[in-house]
């Protein structure tokens, strides 16, 4: 009865024209698309500079800023008034202004007469572009105090070293995430289209009297996008490699553990909400709805450290936060089970709670 069953799923699978080509086409689409897109990383900063001082000090520190690569020199302005109307037309992201004793303060060795103004319409674009000119203002300083310190004798070396993403590349970061969010995306709508759609054509009823028990119907059911997801995963890994040269650090046998343990979670809750809804569209709109929510407060795009108390305490009960914090852990830290063992653990609470509900849910007419 199961290999019956299961080749049904299959069968039904393929037989759709649109979901083997979006099986595809997805994958493709995250890993050679959003890695570039969903970027935390700011460039092109328009900068508009107000140098009272007019020394070379002065345009040392302004090429240090213009060379780091976050921003672009719209103008060196006259007056203030003048770089606060390209503000207000929307021309300059920041101001930075070189008051007129700038050069004989440096050289005294007190605190740099500047100031930075930035347009927070983009409170993220304003904050990391604030952030960005202080720090090259923080380098100009060290790299022209440490020259000083050089010629008279002294020598002073500091180096940085970081780990797990040696070159500070964002798409490092986000390729793991990316890899969540497609395998969660895939494995929570497709199940949530698959009870429904029998519901709309009537198939549902012959399996309805059958003898075949509702959790080997909901097995049955979650078999295939087991496979699928594996498939996905796959497709990601191999994308990324030949792509961008990013390679796990660890076991790829621990990512298809955890990646079958969310496919509990997310599986189940297509299948959860096919059972209560009544056509597609409606099973659509839920689904989107969770999908939604678990990506905004999962950890993916903003640190869940930052978010309010409350929804902190919210998303441990968000499948893809503990999914993506493993994915992450594994791909960039090479971590074994044993160390991120806390995320399989609420995976598998989360997952078991959601296939009981599954099963219990399902309607089978005798």
């Amino acid at each position: 009865m199961w290999t019956y069953l299961l080749e049904k799923e299959f069968k039904q699978f393929f037989r759709d024209p649109g979901l083997p080509k979006m099986l595809i086409t997805f994958p493709l689409m995250m890993m050679l698309i959003f890695p570039f897109a969903v970027s935390m990383e700011i460039k092109n900063i328009n900068l508009v500079v107000v140098d009272n001082n007019q020394t070379v000090t002065s345009g040392r520190l302004i090429d240090k800023c213009v060379k780091s690569g976050y921003f672009r020199l719209v103008e060196k302005s006259p007056t203030p008034e003048r770089a606060q109307y390209l503000m207000d037309l929307n021309e300059a992201d920041a101001i930075l202004t070189i008051f007129s004793d700038f050069e004989k303060q440096f050289e005294a060795g007190n605190e740099l007469p500047v100031s930075i103004k930035v347009n927070t319409i983009n409170g993220s674009k304003g904050n990391i572009g604030a952030g960005y000119l202080s720090n090259c203002i923080r380098n100009f300083v060290k790299e022209e105090s440490a020259g000083e310190m050089a010629s008279a004798g002294s020598n002073i070396d500091v180096s940085t070293k970081f780990y797990y993403n040696k070159y500070m590349d964002y798409k490092v970061f986000m390729v793991p995430a990316l890899i969540a969010i497609a395998i969660t995306m895939i494995t929570g709508f497709f199940p949530a289209l698959n009870i429904v759609n029998e519901k709309e054509t009537g198939t549902i009823e012959q399996i309805n009297v059958t003898p075949i028990s509702k959790s080997v119907f909901i097995l049955c059911k979650l078999i295939p996008y087991w496979a699928v997801s594996f498939f996905v995963l796959s497709s990601c890994l191999i994308i990324a490699w030949i792509v961008f040269g990013y390679t796990c650090a660890g076991s790829i046998l621990t990512l298809f553990i955890f990646t079958a343990l969310h496919i509990m979670v997310t599986a189940g809750l297509g299948l959860l909400i096919s059972n209560y809804s009544d056509n597609a569209q409606q099973a659509m709109f839920i689904t989107w709805f969770f999908m939604m929510v678990f990506m905004l407060i999962s950890g993916i795009f903003t640190p869940i450290s930052s978010m309010p108390l409350w929804t902190q305490t919210i998303t441990y009960l968000n499948p893809l936060r503990y999914y993506a914090d493993a994915m992450r852990f594994i791909y960039l830290k090479g971590s074994t089970f044993a160390d991120i063992w806390y995320d399989a653990l609420g995976l598998f609470v989360i997952g078991s709670v959601m296939m009981g509900w599954t099963i219990l849910s399902y309607k089978k007419s005798k």
